[in-house]
């Protein structure tokens, strides 16, 4: 009898040490998050502190992959990870038209998909069916935010107006434009005199628009750019052909950009934190992974920036 106990005890002790690894080997396991970029500029670089931070913090293992401003090639970096069966896929979307095959092909994987940054579709807040949650701003809102920086600036008088853009044909070029449109429909007085799409959002490609630009002779009284160095690259141009009486904005924040801002060259920008963005895109993606529920839009905010709060916020750029 007791030879049997002394069995019985040694099975169920074997029992629980089995149950033991498993429950240990689930508890440690470590989720692959595949989190693909749309190209390369300082924005995204300062933006991977943040998903790099939240990473470590939460414990996942994340593979970065780069479309460089491709679409086409964008996609098929998301059938390959498909393939590599990762636990979830951060798309910030080289185009946000071409990149919504992503959705099906996430889903019939059933591998969840979640959006930043640059958001699928074109809800205002990057909502769109089985994409899991949009962590960002709206495009459209950061263009009526250019709209309502030159309403402050401009009124309803006659101006005449420049629009510098981002990467042409990019989910934030096109939807900025999209948000600054609406505004300036409210406003006949206003006379858009030329719009600019810049390959590769490139300060050295507004320049040399503006340049240009300038040199044809024609009058602007506001030059409103998508992003902060087009609008230091505009500020430039006006400076060194003496041009002056000319409102210069533009959006998001960096260091270089402070002085141009405390001096008045550059009107206006907004201050939103890129790292917080990376940092909650992974923390959604985290939550959902855990089975937690997660809001469908998370949203980062703009603060427009003048000479009389610059000093209130710190560049991340």
């Amino acid at each position: 009898m007791k030879k049997y106990f002394k069995l019985f005890i040694l099975i169920m002790v074997m029992i629980g040490l089995v149950l033991a690894s498993f429950s240990v080997s689930f508890a440690q396991k470590k989720y692959e998050v595949a989190v693909l970029l749309p190209g390369t500029v300082e924005f995204f670089s300062v933006m991977r502190r943040g998903i790099d931070k939240a990473a470590e913090e939460y414990d996942l293992d994340i593979i970065y992959a780069d479309a460089e401003w491709d679409a086409g090639k964008q996609l098929s970096q998301v059938e390959n990870f498909i393939v590599k069966k990762v636990d979830a896929i951060m798309l910030c979307a080289a185009d946000n038209m071409a990149l919504i095959p992503a959705v099906k092909l996430c889903n019939d994987a059933n591998i969840p998909l979640i959006s930043f940054t640059n958001c699928l579709g074109k809800d205002t807040e990057g909502k769109f069916p089985g994409v899991v949650s949009f962590i960002g701003r709206s495009e459209v809102g950061a263009g009526i935010i250019q709209g309502k920086m030159a309403e402050e600036l401009l009124d309803d008088r006659e101006a005449s107006i420049v629009l510098i853009e981002g990467n042409p044909g990019t989910t934030a070029q096109r939807m900025r434009e999209e948000g600054f449109l609406k505004v300036a429909a409210e406003h006949s007085n206003w006379t858009i005199v030329e719009k600019r799409p810049i390959e590769g959002w490139a300060k050295e490609g507004s320049l040399a628009f503006m340049e240009a630009f300038l040199q044809s002779g024609r009058k602007v009284d506001l030059v409103s750019c998508q992003w902060w160095s087009g609008a230091i690259a505009a500020a430039t141009a006006l400076e060194e052909a003496g041009v002056t009486g000319v409102y210069v904005t533009g959006l998001e924040y960096a260091k270089e950009l402070v002085p141009y801002i405390k001096d008045g060259v550059v009107t206006a920008s907004t201050y939103f934190s890129v790292v917080e963005e990376g940092y909650k895109a992974v923390e959604v993606t985290r939550k959902y992974l855990n089975g937690e529920e997660v809001p469908k839009f998370v949203e980062i905010k703009h603060i427009i920036v003048t000479k009389d709060n610059v000093d209130e916020f710190v560049p991340e750029m």
